[in-house]
């Protein structure tokens, strides 16, 4: 009696201990962030690799060209922008994009700093009358005339890309590679992408002086800077997207070679 009684203890916890655990959050995960999960890890270099050859072309276009080049920078972070939500949504992450009290103020800080780095190393390394000056007027001149009218039109819309960039690189890349590699190695390897996707512009704004890096050295300084603030905002989107937007309408807005 007492050996049946055992055979039905071992029997009733043999199977429990042949099921694999179950994390909680994968039990209440949706399919489709299920099934999006194996994506993230190609992700990455799949926004890198677009993002290069992107910029690449927009860059290599002539000054002037019809319809502008930067059209298609547009479309491609639209997509991505796009694939970004539906990921949040899926992952029932979304509330990262509510701003919070305080979202904004922090956001224009860090955005207003940056303009401020920007407009010292302009100074001292791109001015006017200074060796590398073509490499910030190379930039600018692919934006089109700075002092043409309904000018601000291609502010607002580089602020919008901007977002749009931001939203990609901070909302999906980084977490995604965080997941891999941990919150640090996470994030150093997610501004390393975004610096190398602006490599190939080094060679498309190339001048008479040889390649121009200062794509490289932006997106390198401000990855830093918008993944420092997520980091501090408790992984929130919305500052971090309001910072990007901001100082990328600044920069067009009061371009810095007529400073």
């Amino acid at each position: 009696m007492t050996e049946k009684k055992d055979d039905e203890e071992l029997a009733a916890v043999l199977p429990l201990a042949a099921e694999p655990p179950v994390e909680p959050e994968a039990e209440n995960e949706e399919p489709l962030a299920r099934w999006l999960r194996p994506f993230d890890r190609v992700f990455p270099a799949i926004v890198t690799i677009l993002t290069m050859l992107t910029l690449y072309f927009a860059m290599a276009a002539e000054p002037g060209s019809t319809p502008s080049p930067f059209l298609w920078v547009g479309v491609l972070y639209v997509a991505l922008g796009g694939a970004t939500l539906m990921r949040l949504r899926a992952r029932g992450e979304l509330m990262f994009l509510t701003p919070r009290g305080g979202d904004v103020t922090f956001g224009a800080l860090v955005s207003l700093l940056l303009y401020g780095f920007m407009y010292v190393f302009h100074s001292l390394v791109t001015a006017p009358g200074l060796p590398r000056f073509e490499w910030v007027l190379n930039i600018y001149l692919r934006l089109g005339n700075p002092f043409a009218e309904g000018r601000y039109w291609v502010a607002i819309g580089a602020g919008l890309v901007g977002a749009l960039e931001e939203l990609t690189w901070r909302g999906a890349v980084a977490p995604a590679l965080e997941e891999r590699f941990g919150l640090l190695r996470g994030n150093v390897f997610g501004v390393v992408l975004y610096a190398a996707a602006h490599i190939a512009t080094m060679w498309a704004l190339a001048g008479p002086r040889g390649l121009n890096p200062l794509l490289v050295l932006a997106s390198a300084g401000c990855g830093v800077a918008w993944a420092y603030l997520r980091f501090r905002s408790d992984q929130q989107l919305a500052p971090v997207l309001f910072s990007h937007a901001l100082f990328t309408w600044s920069v067009v807005e009061f371009p810095l070679f007529v400073r």
